[in-house]
């Protein structure tokens, strides 16, 4: 099917009919971290307060804590908005379907944005069944039971989760899915021939339909002292490598709120000033900071590529896609990437 696409010189969008609304003054595109871990999870020898000063270091807006089946919630400060979380966390070594050989069943989604009663230690028992829908939906129900937004971690770690599963538990209430968590284990590529990577999981989900969009995290468990863990040969788990840019207040609302509407991008340091659609257009343009020209890549149903374009900044004209949706990403010359969230496409 032949696409319209075109590098355009980019003004602000007429706020006319089937346009979005000019953002308030005090909205703008939020630097944040879903998936990171301090001392509390028994894992990282960070206490919590190191954490935030060294996220707020880095030029984070907003962070979330998920320490291992623990609500970790540090005051915020001036310069960080500090919110619970927990990542709900199932390890075992058997499951259905089972495990491929020498890996294990180990199951984990992030309840973000909770309101607990209390912080600390939650009381999370084994699972009763041994069914990966059941495992992962007990996580999704306990999230949303804590008034948090569940995420999906590491499809391809130990390959917990597929395009069919996601699809389903999307329909249980997952709201979101690491697509690139930045941890050297996470097998977003998978080192076995013939797995589909976590971003082409994600298309599965989408193009059956699913409501779910894609998230790049850290999973950091390093932090001021990853420099000397690694000069003791120690596996290193650093953060800064992946982040969401959610367009919002800084408030923890209106963030929770941007997140489960996916009014926000995923990134490994690309950059992006703009990111707008109406009825016709998908319009995206490049931080003015970021060096150099992007490559674009419009991809629609079944992850296929639909169109491509060097430069600044790209639009797509959704008319020439009828079904399904359409999503973009944002390619610098350093192979960092930025995940623009899926639109949905009117059928014909």
């Amino acid at each position: 099917m032949a696409v319209w696409l075109a590098l355009v010189a980019l003004l602000a969008l007429d706020p006319g009919v089937g346009a979005a609304p000019r953002p308030r003054s005090d909205v703008r595109f939020l630097k944040g971290q879903l998936h990171l871990h301090s001392n509390r999870s028994g894992d990282s020898d960070t206490p919590p307060g190191e954490v935030v000063r060294w996220y707020a270091a880095h030029g984070y807006d907003f962070i979330v804590f998920t320490d291992h089946n623990r609500i970790t919630a540090p005051p915020s400060t001036p310069a960080m908005l500090v919110v619970p979380g927990v990542e709900l966390t199932q390890n075992s070594d058997r499951c259905v379907p089972a495990p491929p050989p020498g890996r294990k069943c180990l199951l984990h989604v992030n309840a973000l944005f909770v309101t607990p009663p209390a912080l600390g230690l939650i009381p999370w028992g084994l699972p009763a069944s041994s069914s990966r829908a059941a495992i992962y939906g007990r996580a999704i129900a306990a999230a949303h039971r804590m008034g948090g937004l569940a995420q999906l971690n590491h499809p391809n770690f130990h390959y917990g989760a597929d395009g069919p599963l996601v699809a389903a538990l999307a329909r249980q209430g997952l709201t979101l899915l690491e697509i690139a968590n930045q941890s050297w284990d996470s097998n977003d590529i998978p080192d076995e021939k013939g797995r589909p990577t976590s971003e082409a999981i994600w298309d599965a989900a989408l193009t059956a339909g699913a409501t779910v969009y894609g998230t790049a995290t850290d999973d950091a468990h390093h932090y001021f002292d990853a420099r000397a863990a690694a000069a003791r040969g120690e596996p290193v788990f650093p953060g800064d490598l992946g982040f969401v840019m959610v367009r919002a207040r800084k408030d923890p609302g209106a963030i929770r709120d941007a997140l489960a509407r996916g009014d926000f991008y995923a990134s490994t340091g690309v950059l992006l000033a703009r990111v707008e659609h109406d009825a016709e257009t998908l319009t995206i343009e490049v931080d003015a900071r970021a060096p150099g020209n992007h490559r674009f890549t419009f991809i629609g149903a079944g992850g296929k590529t639909l169109a491509t374009a060097e430069g600044r900044a790209a639009s797509f004209s959704l008319g020439r896609v009828r079904g399904g949706y359409l999503r973009a990403v944002v390619t610098d010359r350093a192979g960092h990437k930025a995940w623009t969230q899926p639109i949905r496409l009117a059928a014909p």
